[in-house]
């Protein structure tokens, strides 16, 4: 490949590299302000597993969440996450997904900390 090729992929990616990341901040802009909620909590994983969810105030439906540990990361023995997805707290059907629900598998000897969250926006 010639020197000229090579300097047109490496224009064209940072020109897509560009624009994802113009529209990552663009997306970000509008996922702020009164009508966003983020609800943040603590959880405690012993030695096994933990199954959990943070949920959404009333009248508002997940729009994404996650987790943050903190702790010593061990890649021989690594604490993972099975499920990190939204769901509903409702029985009924085709209710919105109101929480988001999170599956921890804990190897370690230790109780661990993690932070779970859910974002949320108004239904409708």
């Amino acid at each position: 490949m010639g020197r000229l090729s090579r300097f047109g992929l490496v224009a064209a990616g940072v020109v897509v590299g560009g624009a994802l990341a113009w529209g990552g901040v663009a997306a970000a802009g509008r996922l702020s302000g009164p009508a966003v909620t983020v609800v943040k909590e603590s959880r405690q994983v012993p030695k096994g597993y933990l199954s959990t969810n943070v949920v959404c105030p009333p009248e508002q439906r997940a729009i994404g969440g996650g987790y943050a540990y903190h702790g010593d990361h061990d890649l021989e023995n690594p604490v993972t996450v099975e499920v990190n997805a939204p769901e509903t707290t409702s029985d009924k059907p085709g209710s919105v997904a109101d929480a988001w629900g999170l599956f921890f598998l804990n190897p370690k000897s230790k109780t661990i900390t993690v932070e779970v969250s859910v974002i949320c926006v108004p239904i409708g």
